[in-house]
């Protein structure tokens, strides 16, 4: 098969707006990814008693495609690091521009089957992208996943694939079997031509046990789970992540591990913020719990890295969930109060609806705006630089080197005697507002920390976080309520507001009001029961 050179990697590789740009198409695809000997002949699957039983019973002609993709990514391959790939595809039934996204691991049917999802472009589809140039949708989907990096071609790689459809009993297409026969060059000319195969099994509107069983009939016949989650990933294989000095269990490996998942997640969650013009109040949670997650990592085990490592990351991680937090905030405080005026009497609460939906929305629409505004900063860019270097390139101290059987219960122990001191504060005083929201941030920071160390403190670290967690919903219940009570103060003394909406916004207010006592008289209830379980003991 001929290996032309790719273009060159000075083109620009990022396409102008265009207004007659075409939507994205997005679905979810489930498969499994099989390597097969060069030579080696595949068995027939509908002779296998596994997917007989399964239901399968026929199989469509074999159809071949040769299909043409030239891959795109960063310099440091930021896209393949996070698991994710974009490529410009000739050939084939789904020519076009792709970008494969990893989805959750635990939806997946057996751990060699792995669910992604898939957004499409066509290849001409008025959005300015060329051979060279990838669409400005597809561009700015993957803009944080990349560090705002220059796109560019990395890789070509061309496939004679073989395809079979296997049919079920009603001879719908259930599962596609796809032998592929692959070359891959790189651009730069850097290294020889790769040559493998491998086989993809699908599922396309059949059932997981028809797709398990298929899989099984190719591996019963000499397939063998493939080494790569992707064939980008064989192509470009990626030097192993250093290793912390010291034990292989010490508490440098464990938070690392754990900084590294958060920041995986962190990813994807900026994919979630750039999926719409406005982001919605799910992506925005999702967010600010993540950030949270890593700042509540940072803060609770900083004893293991040394002094001003963190510093200026930390920083930025604060930056970004305060602007993360106002939005969220808003979104909160509008579905509650949407809430209310639904059971507020309808001569009432017209006035009062249209104030909110007036005043809401533009805090919203300002609100949103700067969240956008804050993910294309460089600012924004910098910090997952740096948290990117953190993990790869940690300066950590000897603490770090300790066993994290023994290290890791000792950081904890430390913000459980803070979350102790300022539980009794907020007990001896419960109409102090400020007290309240000190115990729930620093029981969501010890959660948070104590959910990282699950893979460290088992069982004992899940009881103890689902005791926190309780801990800090019913005091997150406080804070909500009197978060939209000020808000209806403020919408209450505006100039604008008449007396039947002003009765409403009283009526609310007092209700909310109310909500959060009841959510302090909980709070002693959840407290107690988080201080009866086990690892609560252990730290003392």
């Amino acid at each position: 098969m001929p290996s032309p050179s790719l273009p060159s990697a000075a083109t620009k590789a990022v396409a102008a707006p265009s207004p007659a740009a075409a939507r994205p198409a997005k679905h979810v695809e489930i498969e499994s990814k099989l390597t097969v000997d060069a030579a080696a002949t595949l068995p027939d699957p509908l002779q296998h008693k596994a997917v007989r039983k399964a239901g399968l019973t026929a199989a469509e002609p074999e159809v071949v495609h040769e299909l043409d993709a030239t891959y795109f990514d960063t310099d440091q391959l930021d896209l393949l690091r996070s698991k994710v790939t974009l490529r410009r595809r000739t050939g084939g039934d789904d020519a076009g521009w792709h970008l494969k996204l990893p989805s959750d691991p635990t939806d997946a049917a057996t751990p060699m089957v792995k669910g992604r999802t898939e957004v499409q472009l066509p290849l001409g589809s008025g959005n300015g992208a060329t051979a060279v140039t990838v669409p400005r949708a597809l561009a700015a989907l993957v803009r944080g996943t990349a560090r705002d990096g220059r796109l560019r071609p990395v890789a070509r790689l061309q496939n004679t694939r073989r395809v079979v459809r296997l049919l079920d009993a009603d001879g719908t297409p259930a599962v596609e079997i796809a032998d592929d026969h692959v070359t891959a060059t790189r651009p730069d000319g850097a290294a020889a031509p790769q040559r493998w195969r491998e086989v993809e099994v699908e599922l396309l509107g059949g059932t997981a046990e028809q797709l398990a069983a298929t899989v099984k009939a190719l591996i019963d016949g000499g397939a063998r789970p493939a080494d790569a989650p992707s064939k980008l990933a064989r192509a470009l294989p990626l030097p192993p992540a250093p290793s912390p000095p010291g034990k292989s269990k010490s508490a440098g490996t464990a938070v690392l591990a754990a900084l590294s998942r958060l920041r995986d997640r962190l990813i994807a969650c900026d994919r979630l913020l750039r999926e719409d013009d406005q982001p919605s109040a799910d992506a925005l949670y999702s967010a600010r719990a993540t950030v949270r997650r890593i700042r509540s990592v940072l803060s609770t085990f900083g004893g293991l890295f040394a002094r001003d490592a963190t510093q200026m990351l930390g920083e930025s991680l604060r930056e970004f969930a305060r602007t993360m937090g106002v939005a969220r905030d808003l979104h909160v405080v509008r579905i509650r109060l949407d809430q209310a005026m639904a059971d507020e009497p309808a001569e009432f609460s017209g006035g009062a609806r249209s104030l909110i939906e007036l005043e809401l929305g533009r805090r919203l629409r300002t609100a949103d705006a700067a969240v956008r505004q804050y993910v294309d900063s460089a600012g924004y860019f910098a910090m997952l630089r740096r948290l990117d270097q953190l993990i790869a390139e940690p300066e950590l101290t000897a603490r770090a080197g300790r066993s994290a059987a023994t290290e890791v219960p000792l950081q904890l122990a430390k913000v459980w005697r803070e979350l102790k001191s300022r539980a009794d504060d907020s007990l001896s005083d419960p109409d102090n507002i400020e007290a309240a929201h000190a115990v729930r941030r620093t029981a969501k920071t010890l959660r948070y920390a104590a959910e990282a160390s699950i893979a460290v403190l088992g069982d004992d670290a899940v009881v103890f976080a689902a005791g926190l967690e309780q801990v800090q919903e019913v005091l997150g219940e406080h804070q909500d309520a009197q978060v939209t009570a000020a808000v209806l103060v403020e919408l209450a003394a505006d100039p604008m507001t008449d007396g039947p909406a002003g009765f409403t916004l009283g009526r609310v207010h007092a209700v909310e009001q109310a909500v959060a006592a009841g959510a302090m008289d909980e709070f002693t209830d959840a407290w107690d029961a988080m201080q009866d379980t086990e690892l609560a003991g252990q730290l003392g």
